[in-house]
């Protein structure tokens, strides 16, 4: 039997994993007040299995240079500090994907992943880079949309797939918590027990359990209880050094009270018994954050678009929308070309079309519902569902509209500025979930279409990276081989696009190959076998974004049927410069074409910009901060640029 390829296995194992539910008719996922304290939470709605995949896979909206484009309109402190605030709630671009696409690349994330909270000892999920990392636009390209003529092109951003994984066995009702990093989940405070701290306590618990269970009704109750004293201080003191306090506190007070917390599931359970919501105040007071899932719109040049994974009852919420505030939101989303023939032209990043925006204030919502960003335009006749305020005690939304005033509303947090996209009438399964963005929006859109034809004229856009990965990469057809630097034909423009290998590899294995002219160069192989006691391949610690570099494919072999390898020379990001070294056995997966830095079509000027309305009549009068001439002398500026 030949060998499929290992891009097949795993983008298979996604797709197994997209699947996995117990019962797809059942919500999987919820949103409600975190365990932690008064912000967002997710927590499993059923029992999960490592590596299951939680919630909707969604988008991420790239934008670039964010702080650079201020910092050289000299904005004040304040709006700066607000800035940071919402750049607080966003992802970097190497999480997601997008680090190729400019200077500064920042993530803007919904659902899942924006809303849960990070713990230092309970990590149990991570965002699985090699989900959008190896997305595939296959479906989008075989609908029938041309990125090259269609006026979509650039409205909507081409990174979707963002997953969220497992990373250990998750009890229905346990919160769900990402790692955010050492320094914010304060890893080596030695007096607060981390992921480490649990792990290896619980392995030390469960020897103690057997030691005792053995030998505690030979040696009498006064003399165990002296072993175990002895074991919870000396020996502690002696093996976990400066984490012996972190580490000691999660034993019981007596070796009885071992087995009990063995029972509650770890010391990480038993020490933090409320990270665990009872099921019936879940299915009570939060919200289902996987009703909806991502397909390809029907609306034409849309893209993709949300569909209803569950039916829907009339008043029923199809996604909760977290709001992230963006104070003066039109000006920092001002780009402003700063070299060759458009220099001095301003637009607007690709995050204007994902805002909420209301006429009549400065400020701009970023709605971070899960699967929310592709929910679509309907008009008033089309749209299934409208934006109403959270109805949950616990958002408290009500005291920020009636007390908060626009400068301070970015230090309102997103629990407390909640919506609903409720629906206004059934919604069957399957069906494309619309919105209506306002007449102002469907005017904008109707004028672009109307234009397109005369702004492209003339014009020829080379193929992008996503349409190249689908003729070298795409499902269900063979890939076609990467071309190599002696190649003479190449199907893709070097001015445009780049070809990104996923450099790991082994330094204890090095080779040397000797070159033309005497010298010799330092040969890795690429690292594609298991991790010791992980179920999943090394291939995923490699397919990251960090791990992506510009390079030369020198050298092919294989074949379709049983896979290509590569002998790439990787280049630096920062210069194009060599590394000095070859990698080998490089897989036909781990190499992708990446547009280059600010190449998408999202960063082109002739894009359609404009943000969703807010809804007048759920809009508090407390964040009109725009005079009736500021309003006409923004929207005025606003098309001028544009």
């Amino acid at each position: 039997m030949a060998k499929a390829p290992l891009v097949a296995l795993l983008m298979a194992a996604a797709a197994a994993l997209a699947s996995s539910a117990d019962d797809d008719s059942q919500c999987g996922i919820y949103l409600a007040e975190s365990s932690t304290g008064h912000v967002l939470g997710t927590f499993a709605a059923r029992a999960y299995a490592r590596d299951d995949v939680l919630g909707s896979p969604d988008a991420a909206i790239q934008f670039v240079d964010i702080r650079a484009e201020n910092a050289a309109r000299d904005i004040s402190d304040d709006d700066s500090r607000r800035l940071e605030n919402f750049l607080g709630t966003c992802w970097s671009g190497d999480a997601t994907g997008g680090i190729g696409e400019g200077g500064e690349v920042v993530s803007a994330v919904g659902g899942p992943c924006f809303s849960a909270t990070g713990h230092v000892g309970m990590i149990n999920a991570v965002i699985y880079q090699p989900s959008s990392l190896l997305r595939t636009d296959r479906d989008l390209l075989a609908s029938g949309y041309d990125e090259s003529t269609s006026p979509g092109r650039g409205a909507f951003t081409t990174y979707h797939n963002l997953t969220m994984l497992a990373v250990d066995k998750i009890p229905p009702g346990m919160e769900i918590f990402l790692d955010f990093g050492a320094e914010y989940n304060k890893h080596d405070d030695p007096n607060k027990p981390n992921i480490d701290d649990y792990r290896k306590m619980d392995e030390a618990m469960e020897k103690m359990l057997g030691f005792f269970n053995k030998h505690a009704s030979k040696i009498g109750e006064k003399a165990a209880e002296e072993v175990f004293e002895f074991l919870k201080k000396d020996v502690l003191d002696l093996t976990a050094e400066k984490r012996a306090p972190a580490a000691r506190s999660l034993l019981p007070e007596t070796y009885r009270g071992l087995q009990e917390v063995i029972d509650k599931g770890g010391s990480a359970l038993s020490a933090n018994p409320e990270v665990v919501k009872d099921m019936e105040w879940l299915k009570e007071h939060a919200y289902c954050q996987d009703a909806l899932e991502v397909g390809v719109s029907r609306i034409p040049h849309a893209g993709r678009g949300a569909f209803a994974r569950l039916s829907l009852k009339k008043g029923e919420v199809a996604s909760p929308v977290p709001l992230v505030v963006l104070n003066n939101g039109r000006d920092v989303l001002k780009l402003v070309e700063d070299s060759g023939p458009d220099e001095g032209a301003v637009s607007k990043s690709l995050l204007y079309n994902y805002m909420l925006e209301h006429p009549k204030s400065s400020v701009l919502f970023f709605p971070a519902g899960a699967v929310s960003n592709f929910v679509n335009h309907g008009g008033k006749e089309g749209a299934n569902v409208k934006l109403i305020w959270s109805t949950k005690e616990w958002s408290f939304n009500q005291e920020a509209q009636d007390q908060v005033g626009v400068d301070e509303l970015s230090l309102v947090g997103p629990i407390e500025l909640m919506m609903e996209l409720v629906a206004t009438r059934p919604i069957e399964k399957g069906e494309e979930i619309l919105l209506n963005y306002g007449d102002e929006w469907e005017k904008a859109w109707k004028e672009h279409v109307a234009n397109w034809g005369e702004t492209i004229k003339g014009k020829s856009f080379p193929r992008s990276a996503m349409v190249l990965n689908d003729l070298y990469k795409g499902e269900g057809k063979p890939p076609e081989p990467f071309p190599t630097v002696d190649d003479d034909k190449k199907e893709y423009d070097e001015e445009s696009v780049a070809i990104n290998c996923m450099i790991l590899y082994d330094e204890d294995k090095i080779e040397r190959r000797r070159n033309q002219d005497g010298t010799r160069t330092k040969v890795y192989p690429w690292i594609p076998h298991p991790v010791a006691g992980a179920s999943r391949l090394r291939t995923d610690e490699a397919v990251r974004g960090v791990n992506g570099y510009p390079c030369d494919v020198l050298e092919r072999s294989g074949d379709a049927e049983a896979g290509y390898k590569y002998v790439v020379r990787p280049r630096n990001r920062h210069d194009g410069e060599s590394m000095g070294i070859l990698v080998k056995n490089v897989p036909h997966h781990a190499i992708r074409f990446v547009d280059l830095p600010y190449k998408n079509a999202q960063h082109e000027a002739t894009a359609f910009r404009h943000a969703i309305g807010f809804p007048d009549d759920v809009f508090p009068d407390l964040w009109k901060d725009l005079k009736e001439d500021e309003d006409a002398e923004e929207t005025t500026g606003a098309k001028e640029e544009l």
